[in-house]
């Protein structure tokens, strides 16, 4: 089941009143319940009438509101009455998060193979913030090299970016990746380097 919001939960100074009148969300599930700060808010039936040819059309909602007190909305996904999908939103930036992963932790040490290291800033249930800014810088020691931007700058790209890490020839061993974002701190990944047969 999914749940994507078309949306930021956002009540910073380019979206002081939220998402807005028209919020959409896309889900695979037959209704919807929206709850904020708790309290039940909507519920939602997929908009049939405007999208008849889409196996799952979307749903709509008016998300304007005073975001005085950093409100979290849930939204719960039923299909007939049972409930199998609930996702969370803050919009309180002083529980925001940095988060890093690579794609590939198994890499081949011949010098081409790589894997994307990728890095947000998230609310504290994980949702992206769009609008985050700072500058990530990395340190790497082991059998790599970094491919891409050192530092990057989040403010110009959405809150969200990636570089790629590749093997060095004849690469073995642990790559150890420290990512360091200017105001959430830093994350520290790994990957494993095998010789190369070739």
């Amino acid at each position: 089941m999914v749940i994507q919001a078309n949306f930021y939960w956002d009540f910073g100074p380019r979206t002081p009143r939220g998402p807005g009148k028209n919020a959409a969300i896309f889900s695979n599930c037959d209704r919807l319940e929206l709850l904020i700060n708790g309290k039940h808010h909507a519920s939602l039936r997929p908009d049939t009438k405007n999208y008849p040819r889409l196996k799952h059309a979307p749903f709509f909602t008016d998300l304007e509101l005073d975001g005085a007190g950093n409100p979290e909305l849930r939204i719960d996904g039923y299909v007939g009455n049972k409930l199998l999908l609930s996702r969370s939103f803050s919009s309180d930036p002083n529980q925001d998060r940095f988060a890093v992963q690579v794609d590939d932790t198994d890499l081949n040490g011949d010098g081409s193979d790589a894997t994307r290291l990728v890095f947000k800033v998230t609310d504290k249930f994980g949702a992206q913030r769009a609008f985050a800014g700072g500058s990530v810088s990395f340190e790497i020691t082991g059998p790599g090299t970094i491919v891409g931007d050192n530092p990057f700058d989040l403010a110009g790209s959405g809150g969200v970016g990636a570089v790629w890490i590749r093997t060095l020839p004849r690469g073995n061993g642990q790559i150890k990746i420290t990512a360091r974002h200017s105001v959430y701190g830093a994350k520290v990944v790994t990957a494993h380097v095998r010789p190369s047969t070739t």
